[in-house]
């Protein structure tokens, strides 16, 4: 996962060899197109209610064009489509406000949706400095990772390699999107339109590895930390440790912290992870997103993120094991300890799986079964995707 993140700390931005464009011709030659496109067919069932479907695709289409052999100018195209239908639902083409009442936010009245997201920067790297300058894509500790619909906003971001085992970056974002999803309840928006502030390092060693972030947001967050480290002790093992501490601006704000560890092994083609993670009793904000990677630990479908909750623990296990070179199975399985309400535990179960089948496309689905001691929240879903990457 380090591995994973520190790429994303980097923003992408290695050097690539290209030729200055000049004529349409050979200016379309030496654009780079990457991407994906994704099916998603959910069945949702919740406890006392309806079930229902729900359909995501997701296209998105990088563009890489090359001005010199140091910059570049990158376009990406992100675009999603979601249909909510329900078996009992009769035709409502007139009827909105009765949908909303029977169903709720699980219908949709549009079957085609807007575009998700235009992104458009200019990507200089030269002598281990990398930069990207415009509207950008913001991978961080805290921030969404979702590849369809990953944070961004206006800015820019620079990262220079010290060295083969350390690189330090800076970033100043002028808006952020996706960044306030998972703490709307302590009053960020989904839109954050404050100046913010980060610093980053980003190390590794035959051992040792791992990134530590601070972040900064005028007038709303006062600061916060993150701290991820991977020990790897013996080839086939690994021990990660997350930190987190935050604190929003006001005289009255506290200061969140938040923690998990968790030990894996891989031996041929079986693999196994068990872990703990805990958020403390006082409210505030470590992460500005539900998939942001220093909170989404827990290898379960749904309820992966405690972050930001109060006074909640989690125990996570996950068995996995390769069928073959292209076949892998896993099972996934966690308790959540609710000490702000009474018997509101969590347990939860995911059993999935994925099938490579061929070097570009992937299929894969699970099946996901909460269960919350109050029952308010109880829902299994099942998943099925299909995912074509290029």
């Amino acid at each position: 996962m380090l591995k994973k993140l520190s790429l994303a700390a980097l923003v992408a931005m290695g050097s690539m060899s290209v030729a200055s464009a000049t004529p349409l011709t050979e200016a379309i030659k030496g654009v780079d197109l990457s991407g994906m496109l994704r099916i998603r067919y959910y069945h949702e069932m919740p406890k006392d209610a309806n079930s229902y479907n729900r359909w995501r695709t997701n296209g998105i289409f990088i563009f890489t064009v090359p001005a010199s052999e140091e910059l570049k100018f990158v376009f990406r195209n992100s675009v999603e489509s979601n249909v909510y239908t329900d078996d009992d639902q009769i035709s409502t083409a007139d009827s909105s406000a009765d949908v909303k009442a029977q169903f709720g936010n699980h219908t949709s009245t549009a079957v085609d949706d807007a575009i998700a997201n235009n992104l458009l920067f200019a990507k200089y790297s030269k002598d281990g400095l990398n930069v990207i300058l415009g509207k950008i894509p913001v991978p961080t500790s805290v921030t969404s990772k979702d590849p369809a619909t990953p944070a961004h906003g206006a800015g820019a971001i620079a990262t220079y390699a010290v060295n083969k085992n350390l690189t330090v970056g800076a970033a100043y974002v002028d808006a952020l999107k996706q960044g306030g999803i998972e703490a709307t309840s302590q009053g960020l928006n989904v839109v954050i339109p404050n100046d913010i502030y980060a610093a980053v390092a980003v190390f590794n060693t035959d051992m040792v590895s791992g990134n530590a972030w601070y972040y900064k947001a005028t007038n709303l967050v006062k600061n916060i930390f993150t701290l991820s480290v991977d020990v790897k002790p013996i080839k086939f093992a690994d021990v990660h440790v997350d930190y987190a501490q935050g604190k929003l601006e006001g005289n009255n704000q506290k200061t969140k912290n938040y923690f998990n560890v968790s030990a894996a092994v891989k031996q041929d083609a079986l693999s196994a992870k068990i872990g703990y993670a805990k958020a403390d009793k006082d409210s505030g904000v470590v992460v500005l997103a539900k998939d942001a990677p220093i909170g989404a630990v827990i290898p379960t479908a749904n309820n992966y993120n405690i972050a930001n909750a109060i006074d909640k623990t989690a125990i996570y296990a996950k068995v996995g094991y390769n069928v073959d070179a292209k076949t892998n199975v896993y099972l996934a399985y966690q308790h959540q300890n609710d000490k702000t309400t009474k018997n509101n535990d969590l347990d939860e179960f995911t059993l999935g799986g994925s099938y490579a089948y061929n070097k570009k496309v992937s299929l894969s689905a699970y099946y996901d079964d909460a269960n919350f001691k109050n029952n308010t929240k109880d829902n299994k879903e099942f998943r099925f995707e299909a995912k074509y990457s290029f």
